[in-house]
Formats: C-alpha cells, sequence, structure tokens
C-alpha cells in the first residue's frame, strides 16, 4: 500500500462519506415523496386520506420487521450488498408507484417494495458504513451524511411539486425511479468499500490524531471504552429508554411529515409552491444545524445534551404551527423545528455507537428500530383520519406535541451505561459519570 493510499489525503473513508452522502440526497426521495404526492392522489383517485396514509403505515412496519433482519444481513454480508439490494427494491417500487392504478399497488410499491429498500439498503447500512470508517471523526462524519437529506430537501420539496404541476405525478414517479437507480444501486455498487482493513486502512485515517490539537472535552468525547455486544445492550435501562423515546418522537413525527404538505396547503390556504419553499426552509436550517453539530457543537458538548436541547426546539416549532395562520408564521415554525430536528438527528444517531460502539451497531440499531417504526406507523392514518372526521389536523398536531415532551422525558434518563466488564471498576464508573 502507497503512502499516498495510507495518509489523510488517501484515506478511503472521505469517498464513502461523499457516496453516502449523494445516496442520502437522493434517498430523501423515500423520505418527502408520500407527503408531497398525497394531496394529488386524493384528488386523482378519490381516496380518503386516512386509507391513503396507510400506505405509510405499512412502509414503516415493513421496515420494522426488517430491521433485525437487515442489521444480521449487514453485519454478515457488509453494508455495501445490503445498500444495493435494498435500493433496487426501492427503483422497483418507484416502477410500480408510476403504473399503479388501485389501493393495494399502492401499498405495495411504497409500502413493501420501498419499506424493503430503505430499510435494507437506507440508514442502518450507510451509518454502520460510517461506524466502521470513523471513530474520533464520527461526529463530523455523521454530520456530513445526515445534512445530505436536508440538503436534498432543499430542492426535492420544489422540484417534485413543480414536476408534478407541469408533467403530471406518474413521470414524475419515473424520474424517481431513475435517480434512486443511478445513485443508490449502481454508484455504491461500485464505489462503497465496507470497512478500512478492506484497504489495508485504519478508522479515521493514520493521521487522525494531529498534534497540536485543542483537547475535547470529555464530555464531547466520551466514547464506551468496551463495544456492547446486542445481547448486553438489551439488558441496559439505557437502550430501553431511547427505544420508549424513538417510538413517541417517531408517532408524532410520522402525523406531521406525511400531512405537513396538506395542511399547508389545504388548512391554512397556502399556494403549492409557497409551502414546498417553505418545506425547503426548514431543510436548509436542519442542514446547517447538522454540520454544526458535526463540526463544532458536538466537540464542546455531549450529544445526549445536544439531543435534549433540540427536543425542546422541537416542541417549542410545533407550538408555533398549531397557532400560525400566515406564511410568515409558518416560515418562523419551520425554522425553529429545522434547528431542533437537525440536532436531534445528528444527535441521536451518534448516541448509538458512542453508547454501544460499533460492533454490533447494525444488530443494536436494527432491534431498536423494529420497534419505533411499529410505534410511527400509526401516526400517519390517526393523523389522516383526524382529517377525516373533523376537517382539521390541529387535533393530530397538538396530540403530536405532548407525545415528542413524553419521549423527551426518556431521553433525559437516557444516560451513558456502563459495560458489564467495567461495572466494578472505579475507572469504567467515573468514566461514565464524567461523560454526563
Amino acid at each position: 500500500m502507497t503512502a499516498a493510499v495510507q495518509g489523510e489525503k488517501g484515506f478511503y473513508g472521505w469517498v464513502n462519506i461523499a457516496v453516502t452522502s449523494v445516496m442520502g440526497v437522493a434517498g430523501g426521495l423515500y423520505l418527502i415523496s408520500f407527503g408531497v404526492f398525497l394531496p394529488y392522489l386524493v384528488e386523482h383517485f378519490g381516496w380518503d386520506r386516512s386509507l391513503i396514509s396507510l400506505g405509510s403505515t405499512v412502509n414503516l412496519i415493513v421496515m420494522g420487521i426488517c430491521g433485525p433482519l437487515a442489521g444480521a444481513y449487514i453485519a454478515r454480508h457488509g453494508a455495501r450488498r445490503s445498500i444495493v439490494i435494498g435500493n433496487f427494491l426501492g427503483f422497483l417500487g418507484f416502477l410500480l408507484l408510476f403504473a399503479h392504478t388501485n389501493l393495494w399497488q399502492l401499498f405495495a410499491g411504497f409500502g413493501l417494495l420501498i419499506g424493503l429498500g430503505v430499510g435494507f439498503g437506507g440508514l442502518l447500512a450507510s451509518t454502520t458504513v460510517i461506524n466502521d470508517w470513523f471513530v474520533q471523526k464520527r461526529a463530523l462524519a455523521l454530520s456530513v451524511y445526515l445534512g445530505s437529506f436536508g440538503a436534498g430537501g432543499i430542492v426535492i420539496g420544489p422540484s417534485m411539486v413543480a414536476l408534478i404541476e407541469n408533467i403530471g405525478w406518474r413521470k414524475t414517479y419515473l424520474l424517481l425511479a431513475v435517480v434512486i437507480l443511478a445513485c443508490n444501486v449502481i454508484l455504491p455498487a461500485i464505489l462503497i468499500r465496507n470497512k478500512p482493513a478492506d484497504l489495508g486502512q485504519v478508522p479515521d485515517g493514520p493521521d487522525a490524531v494531529a498534534s497540536g490539537r485543542k483537547p475535547v472535552p470529555l464530555k464531547a468525547a466520551y466514547k464506551t471504552p468496551v463495544d456492547f455486544t446486542m445481547q448486553e445492550a438489551l439488558r441496559t435501562r439505557t437502550l430501553w429508554f431511547l427505544i420508549i423515546y424513538f417510538c413517541f418522537n417517531m408517532l408524532a413525527m410520522q402525523a406531521l411529515f406525511v400531512h405537513q404538505f396538506a395542511y399547508l396547503k389545504d388548512e391554512i390556504g397556502i399556494l403549492p409552491t409557497q409551502a414546498s419553499f417553505a418545506l425547503s426552509a426548514m431543510s436548509v436550517v436542519m442542514t446547517l444545524t447538522q454540520y454544526a453539530v458535526g463540526m463544532f457543537l458536538g466537540s464542546r458538548y455531549s450529544m445526549h445534551a445536544i439531543a435534549v436541547a433540540s427536543e425542546i426546539l422541537k416542541i417549542l416549532g410545533m407550538i408555533m404551527l398549531v397557532f400560525t395562520t400566515t406564511l410568515p408564521f409558518v416560515f418562523v415554525y419551520m425554522v425553529i423545528f429545522g434547528f431542533g430536528f437537525g440536532g436531534a438527528m445528528v444527535a441521536t444517531m451518534n448516541i448509538f455507537p458512542n453508547y454501544f460502539g460499533a460492533s454490533d451497531y447494525p444488530r443494536i440499531m436494527g432491534f431498536t428500530r423494529m420497534f419505533w417504526t411499529f410505534a410511527g406507523g400509526a401516526g400517519a392514518p390517526l393523523a389522516g383520519l383526524v382529517w377525516d372526521r373533523t376537517g382539521s389536523y390541529l387535533p393530530a398536531f397538538r396530540t403530536a406535541i405532548f407525545l415528542i415532551a413524553a419521549g423527551l422525558i426518556f431521553l433525559v434518563f437516557a444516560k451513558s451505561p456502563v459495560h458489564p466488564s467495567l461495572q466494578k471498576s472505579r475507572s469504567g464508573e467515573a468514566l461514565a459519570e464524567a461523560a454526563e
């Protein structure tokens, strides 16, 4: 291996970051498309919103079921293979949506195929690659990757609305399929490498510990000195508190994200283009916040503290949403909520590998995701049912505020666990206590 490859400039981890970031931008199509297409499908087919929203529920249930399976598959066969196979299923899902004429086809396309695609080829697989390649620079690497979702959201929402308005929803679905095939199937198949050892390299590169760097506070630098197995993680109170936190949070977020565009368009009366640009504003703020956490805040404060503060901002943003009736205040909501959502996303994705290590991360995260995707699956149809019964999303969104607050309580108490091998050691206990 040449010195150039071994050195920082030849460190392949940054290639993986570039590829997963491109995938993240394109992967935003999975996250945003259902809510954007929903009012157009209602108009075209005349289906009830609560009925269409079940497509999102099926999607999350499938993701939840395949969570442990995907974790085991990634641990055995590597993330690259899971990414390619999963996103090819997502490509097929968008093809089916392009041609669908019946409700069951919507459920099969978005619910089953795209659910499997995201489950096997989405966040879990990509963050596994990043966690294997980065340890000291994990916060920065994850923030760059996760920020790609927000960066994509800046243009994806308005672009999809413009395409639907000009060429129709069917042709737009076809274009989304082509983008997924190019960016999330072909590109990673060629360029992704699973682990540094595959290229004779080490995590972060050999020059990761630069001389003269400012010392990082222990609270910000904490990472478990001994990796947990899934069985060991399951015996910690922390993991179950995190699971409960995510269950409450996903239930609220699915109600919001699936129906947010329809709420702005149909209830407040904002034009589709204005609503899409408002969502883009949230994506801008979310992206900047994610980069700020990775580059600045994450080296000064613990990820746990950042996550708690971010959840408080999300609650404040939601309170603003339920009281606003004009476009300027919609943008204020988007800014506040964008700060909160962006910070929480980066912080919580760092918490898992920091608390439990990277060795069994795919299995731990896959198991954990099974719970919160099932809980989140109920959010969208329940919010749709509220609209069908009352003609307003406000009761659902007010409930979402209380759900986020309930989840925050469990997050506050989700302190870093001490590995069983260190529990009798004073140094192990002191390290964990100092990290909080």
